[in-house]
């Protein structure tokens, strides 16, 4: 059987739940999600990042209230726009798992924290790395983290995870490593890498359950697709599969 994991990013919940985000409701959007999510019946779910537009105690509660009725394990790590020191009780109070590194279904996922107050842009230091050091290079490896360690579109290269060879060195060495999994860019966007000689890594991004931006743009510009998420299916092989879950279509007449 292979694990169902979802991977749900960017939600930018505010303390208001009528607040509009880019023009929509963050808050409406997620909550039309639902529907996908027990249609594709996860197993767990990975929250990876800006999960509130601004940081506050209203939005992270609203949020475990809708993720709660899927009653399944939950994974998290911040973003940019998140407070740490405000989600980090409600999410341990909710029973959230923060990690680093969950062993599940033969599988070693890691949590890594891109996230610094203040910065829209990410970095990962020595201390947020040190987790790595303790992973078995040789078993299945997953690596999930807020932001972007490779270009993917104009607008939001101009805050990715700063100094991305940190992570690539840190991972060298890793065969068992399959792929690096982000949020932040309100896209899709998967592309293989090869950062050492004997590395192939797939690089993926998880759309936003808000809002997503049209690719190759200088501004964010609001695309056609509603709420996305990512969806992975993991054998205790090492092999895995993976797309972009979104709204069912309405039937036309």
């Amino acid at each position: 059987m292979s694990l169902r994991l979802l991977q749900l990013s960017d939600c930018h919940l505010s303390a208001e739940p009528h607040k509009a985000y880019r023009g929509q409701s963050a808050d409406r959007n997620l909550a039309r999600f639902a529907e996908a999510v027990r249609a594709f019946s996860p197993d767990q779910l990975m929250l990876t990042g800006d999960l509130s537009e601004d940081g506050s105690s209203e939005s992270y509660r609203r949020l475990i209230d809708w993720v709660q009725q899927f009653e399944l394990p939950v994974a998290w790590l911040p973003g940019n726009h998140d407070d740490r020191r405000v989600m980090q009780p409600i999410m341990d109070h909710a029973g959230f798992e923060p990690g680093p590194i969950l062993e599940l279904h033969g599988w070693q996922l890691v949590l890594l924290d891109s996230a610094w107050p203040g910065r829209p842009d990410g970095e990962l230091d020595a201390a947020r790395l040190k987790p790595l050091a303790r992973l078995d290079p040789d078993q299945p490896i997953a690596v999930f983290v807020h932001h972007h360690p490779v270009p993917v579109s104009v607008w939001i290269d101009r805050v990715p995870l700063r100094q991305p060879e940190r992570l690539w060195q840190a991972l060298a060495g890793h065969r068992g490593l399959k792929f690096v999994a982000f949020g932040h860019v309100h896209q899709r966007f998967r592309r293989r890498m090869e950062p050492a000689q004997d590395q192939s890594i797939e690089c993926l991004a998880a759309p936003s359950t808000a809002v997503n931006s049209l690719p190759d743009v200088e501004r964010f510009t609001p695309g056609p697709c509603g709420p996305m998420a990512r969806w992975f299916l993991l054998e205790t092989n090492g092999c895995y599969r993976s797309g972009l879950l979104s709204l069912p279509r309405a039937s036309s007449r």
